[in-house]
């Protein structure tokens, strides 16, 4: 029996596209990549998915009963490598009932697909085993070629080639190399539909002992747009009382922001996108975007990751909208923190200068951080990779540096820079370096 999550108690209708899209590539005997930017519920769905008591019946009919399910959080694992992927894929095994033995820890690559590979070919043949693998962008940047392609070689080890895959990440993995034939078109999930939304309220209504009008649960789905994390955290600020259900969304926006787990969200979801798609998203919010632009492949991205929406032609661009008052309202805030044109200076030989329209300030540096401020200073506007920021920063050194070393030195910096800063320009959500997911650090300033 799959392990039970609260999802396992959601309508059996629950995200019907996306849940659809997924199993019609499991009763194929395919894989896929499900992403979905910061938020959006995509971890929600496979949990539905490997839980829920009737998904089986709904979209894999009269073959529900040759199917099973392996659910592997990989941001569970005490480090998301390849050997605890594997060792996590044997104890899931073994507690569904699907294999033999205790699961063995081990720390050999080399032995980890020895032992996967004999569990698997020890199944029953008739039986179409599924692995979800999710949070899986925990783990793919330690991964390397061989372990894709050993999973397409345990695949295709099974008398039925009836081994799949689904990959859940927050933006698209790229190329998987052998692996890449078994895969379906991904699938990308969204905000939640209108059905979909008002159930996630009424649920949280149950789960927080309150009772809303229809007229409040209309404003939470505007303001929101629909954004599982936004709509939760928005409830949850309704059923409190600090969020005016009588204002209209825009100034309902306005009032969310003022929440630092909303605010936080908010600048999560923006530093899931790239330096390009922040930059269309100012013009669209802006209402600048080009007409010429709307098939650029940034907009196509965030159109299909529900970011961007279509609207009618005139309105905050060419027929271009942000997909909710409140991401727009945060949009608009980086706007005009953009505009207060915020720079700092490396100056040798251990001081920053921070320059803004509103004056300047000097900060003294420790020699290792302003080793890393000029590292970053010297790529502005370019994402540097971990390895070439340590080298940069540690030379002789760099050899035993590790990331996470590297990751508290960038701390440090934040801290000493981004108080100033966000006094000055008034922006609270300000950072001098950006974390660019699966590359390395930008500088902001």
């Amino acid at each position: 029996m799959a392990p039970i999550y609260k999802e396992a108690a959601f309508p059996a209708d629950y995200r019907e596209a996306e849940v659809g899209q997924i199993m019609t590539a499991v009763y194929r005997l395919r894989s896929i990549a499900v992403t979905g930017l910061a938020g959006m519920g995509k971890s929600n769905v496979v949990r539905f998915i490997v839980s829920h008591p009737q998904v089986g019946r709904r979209y894999l009919k009269e073959r529900a009963d040759d199917y099973a399910f392996v659910h592997v959080d990989c941001a569970g694992l005490v480090t998301p490598s390849e050997i605890d992927i594997l060792d996590e894929f044997v104890a899931q095994l073994r507690s569904e009932g699907l294999a033999p033995g205790d699961a063995p820890v081990v720390r050999d690559p080399r032995h980890a697909r020895r032992v996967v590979k004999e569990r698997i070919l020890g199944l029953n043949p008739g039986r179409n085993l599924v692995l979800a693998l999710d949070y899986f962008d925990e783990a793919a940047p330690e991964l390397d070629r061989s372990f894709f392609n050993y999973l397409f070689h345990l695949r295709n080890a099974r008398p039925r080639g009836n081994l799949s895959y689904i990959f859940v990440t927050r933006r698209p993995m790229g190329h998987l190399y052998e692996l890449q034939e078994l895969l379906d078109e991904g699938c990308v999930v969204g905000p939640l539909s209108a059905g979909d939304a008002l159930n996630s309220i009424r649920r949280d209504e149950a789960r927080l002992g309150r009772s809303f009008s229809d007229a409040q649960r209309r404003l939470l789905m505007a303001c929101t747009g629909g954004h599982p994390g936004f709509l939760k955290n928005a409830t949850e600020l309704l059923a409190s009382g600090e969020l005016d259900a009588s204002r209209p969304a825009g100034e309902a926006a306005r009032q969310l922001l003022r929440s630092g787990r909303v605010r936080n969200l908010c600048q999560e979801l923006w530093s899931d996108l790239t330096p390009p798609e922040q930059a269309i998203l100012l013009k669209v919010a802006g209402g600048t975007l080009a007409s010429e632009a709307v098939d650029d492949a940034g907009v196509v991205f965030l159109e299909r990751s529900g970011v961007l929406v279509r609207q009618g032609e005139g309105r905050r661009g060419p027929g271009l909208a942000v997909f909710c008052p409140l991401f727009e309202t945060f949009v608009h805030e980086r706007e005009s923190a953009a505009a207060g044109s915020v720079r700092i200076v490396a100056v040798f030989p251990n001081r920053a200068r921070i320059e803004t329209l509103q004056g300047e300030d000097e900060v003294t540096l420790s020699p290792r951080l302003f080793a890393l401020l000029s590292a970053l200073v010297e790529a502005r506007g370019r994402a540097l990779p971990v390895d070439e920021i340590i080298t940069q920063v540690y030379g002789q050194e760099a050899a035993g540096v590790s990331n996470a070393a590297l990751s508290q030195l960038v701390k440090r910096l934040r801290g000493a820079l981004d108080p100033r800063v966000r006094k000055k320009i008034g922006d609270p959500t300000y950072t001098c370096v950006e974390t660019i997911r699966n590359v390395g650090y930008r500088f902001n300033g």
